[in-house]
């Protein structure tokens, strides 16, 4: 580049702009004018071979300057054969104002200053946060507003234990705030104390902004079936309930079958003293810790592929006792013919802790040969087999 065009000098102010220097000064009482922007160096080879285009570009430079404001810092330098030349070095805007004039930004600078100051009247402790994003109240300065609402709600009432629909709010809906949980959370985390906050919450996935400020929320439900009409609760055998209730659930059943599949959950056969919880999937962590589970003789019966030995390996993590139904070598090759390939980029690549030495070397070999078996490409028939030959066995006892 010769010498810097306007167009130039403008994407370099536009880059200061961006960088936020002139919020944080603002916001710190400091002063960064006058400003200077270097100007690349033109040497004196380029000025002998090239005097007409460089007189163009600084004669250019200078009306740019005329029209916004800007000075031009010129040196003198003497050429040889050019003799006493007048070249620009920098430029300078000499005030914050010259400077929000150029770049069109006189209004948005007044509402950022506006907002801040605001801000900071009612929460000093946002300062920090205010100089590293000052351009997050430009981005939500239309509901600045309401964001400081919600942030005194809360303050006001810590944990409110209620859900989001029932917050009242000026001006505030239930809308607004599932659609604005970052920023709330950036900020209600800097104002609330942290009594007023479960801080092993992070995140806004699984309800993580109503786990962490104390609202109540659509818990995870579980779903089951009563396997033996003895132990129907109120003549009702498919049960659908929240994990905490089923982890408050006191059931007579000795045997629990979990399957991951939803249809085989459906279609699962009666048992004397067992239940089905099925369709979970990885969820099943939704069955830590529940009061029916922690003596109860557990299988699971999963998909046979790396996915499903690895929720095996999760649900094991939490209760030793749980066995694998229809996922070994025999089933494998048994239904051959109804194997598919699993993806390489979505199969489960790393080690399982909670396998047995069996499990994990068809795990391994399911690995290696990315091979997918599904639970519902098993027969029914087999299914029915396989529960009534492991009536006397004393690893599957179900009918003792």
């Amino acid at each position: 580049m010769l010498f810097s065009s306007p167009k130039n000098i403008k994407n370099r102010v536009e880059k200061i702009w961006l960088k936020g220097d002139l919020h944080r000064a603002n916001l710190e009482k400091s002063n960064i004018f006058p400003l200077q922007i270097a100007l690349p160096t033109i040497s004196a080879k380029a000025l002998l071979t090239e005097f007409s285009k460089l007189q163009a570009a600084i004669s250019t430079l200078r009306e740019d300057s005329r029209k916004h404001g800007y000075l031009i810092n010129d040196k003198i330098i003497n050429h040889r054969q050019l003799g006493e030349q007048k070249i620009p070095v920098a430029i300078e805007f000499e005030n914050e104002s010259v400077l929000l004039r150029y770049l069109g930004k006189t209004q948005e600078f007044d509402t950022f200053n506006s907002l801040a100051t605001q801000t900071l009247a009612q929460y000093p402790s946002l300062l920090t946060w205010l100089l590293r994003y000052p351009f997050k109240l430009i981005k939500f300065s239309l509901v600045w507003q309401s964001l400081l609402r919600v942030c005194a709600y809360f303050e006001a009432n810590p944990k409110p234990d209620c859900y989001i629909r029932q917050l009242d709010i000026a001006t505030v809906d239930t809308k607004f705030i599932e659609q604005h949980k970052g920023i709330l959370t950036e900020l209600l985390d800097i104002i609330l104390p942290l009594s007023a906050r479960n801080t092993a919450v992070s995140g806004l996935s699984n309800h993580g902004f109503e786990r962490r400020y104390g609202l109540r929320y659509d818990l995870p439900l579980i779903r089951l079936r009563i396997l033996d009409k003895a132990l129907a609760i109120q003549n009702l055998s498919d049960l659908t309930v929240t994990q905490q209730e089923f982890k408050a659930l006191n059931l007579a059943a000795k045997t629990v079958f979990i399957a991951e599949n939803k249809i085989n959950g459906l279609a699962f056969p009666d048992v004397p003293d067992a239940i089905v919880i099925f369709g979970l999937g990885y969820a099943v962590d939704l069955l830590k810790d529940a009061c029916c589970l922690q003596s109860a003789k557990l299988y699971y019966w999963g998909d046979l592929d790396t996915h499903g030995f690895a929720i095996l390996s999760r649900l094991r993590g939490y209760y030793p006792q749980v066995q694998s139904l229809l996922m070994d070598e025999k089933t494998l090759q048994k239904f051959e013919l109804m194997r598919v390939t699993e993806p390489e980029n979505t199969a489960e690549l790393g080690e399982l802790a909670n396998l047995t030495e069996l499990e994990n070397k068809l795990f391994k070999f399911l690995q290696k040969h990315l091979i997918r078996l599904e639970q519902e490409r098993i027969s029914y028939t087999y299914l029915l087999q396989q529960l009534d030959s492991l009536k006397n066995t004393k690893i599957f006892d179900l009918y003792d």
